[in-house]
């Protein structure tokens, strides 16, 4: 081995030492000021991305509020649902976007979304009259579902379109047709039904799989925009390459999540969801 070779060898195990060590620091300050327990993390997660009001949120054993409020617990739900999915027809490495036609029925979703969200948010003010009709968890959950379903379908041939050597690049479509998007909406609507039934072994998972869904989500965009930074982008052939940008990416997502969690803290001082007065019946 050259003198040059062995240089490199030495940085990069340096590198990689460094940035283990700085991830179990960062991951260890999260886990020291964040609630005890699994429950209490998962709820730090969700308190950085979620209003988690309770009224709009579902409960677990012992009337416990799940982590994110309905509709955050869809839409992260969704992203698992829709990535295992995707794993298990082995397309996992996709790099291309959905064809024109799925894309219009995600839009749709999307616009779902959207007014059911607007419709929500003007029924927690007290007093409020109108509105299209009366706010529910069910079609808050529903339609974030739908839209996290969507969301994975444009973010992972993202991140793999950026992320794999043109020689290994796999130019499938996770989803190539309406046909076949059709059968992951059964999926999801399956998934829903038993959300639905509003067990608490269920909502209990549906915590723990919309915490992992966040985490994914941040992961993959923050990995991204590391491998972009340092030019590496279009360079990786093997999953086992992608630990390190991976690890930055988990690093920089739990930096994330936790200053949100400060910052927030230090406005409100409770681990509680915000609470609003509102009218009987709107929440």
């Amino acid at each position: 081995m050259s003198t040059s070779t062995s240089t490199k060898v030495v940085s990069s195990r340096l590198t990689g030492w460094f940035f283990i060590l700085f991830a179990l620091t960062v991951i260890g300050i999260w886990l020291s000021y964040t609630p005890d327990g699994v429950q209490g993390k998962a709820d730090a997660v969700g308190y950085a991305i979620c209003h988690r009001i309770e009224e709009r949120s579902f409960t677990t054993y012992g009337d416990r509020q799940l982590p994110m409020c309905a509709r955050c617990s869809g839409i992260y739900t969704g992203v698992m649902v829709g990535f295992i999915s995707i794993a298990a027809v082995g397309r996992l490495r996709a790099s291309r976007l959905p064809t024109l036609k799925v894309g219009m029925v995600m839009l749709l979703f999307l616009i779902v979304f959207g007014v059911d969200g607007l419709n929500s948010y003007f029924h927690l003010f007290p007093n409020f009259e109108g509105g299209l009709y009366e706010p529910n968890n069910t079609l808050r959950v529903s339609t974030g579902f739908f839209v996290g379903l969507s969301m994975i379908h444009g973010l992972l041939p993202f991140w793999n379109a950026s992320v794999w050597h043109p020689k290994v690049l796999d130019l499938r479509r996770a989803v190539n047709n309406l046909r076949e998007f059709a059968m992951y909406i059964g999926v999801a609507i399956i998934v829903l039904l038993l959300i639905l039934l509003n067990s608490p072994f269920i909502m209990l998972i549906v915590g723990f799989m919309s915490t992992i869904g966040v985490l994914l989500v941040l992961t993959l965009a923050m990995s991204s925009m590391f491998m972009n930074i340092l030019r590496l982008d279009g360079s990786y052939t093997h999953w086992s390459q992608l630990w390190l940008p991976m690890l930055v990416g988990l690093t920089a997502a739990i930096i994330l999540i936790g200053g949100i969690d400060a910052l927030r803290y230090a406005l409100t001082g409770t681990w509680e969801g915000f609470t609003f007065v509102t009218q009987a019946g709107g929440t």
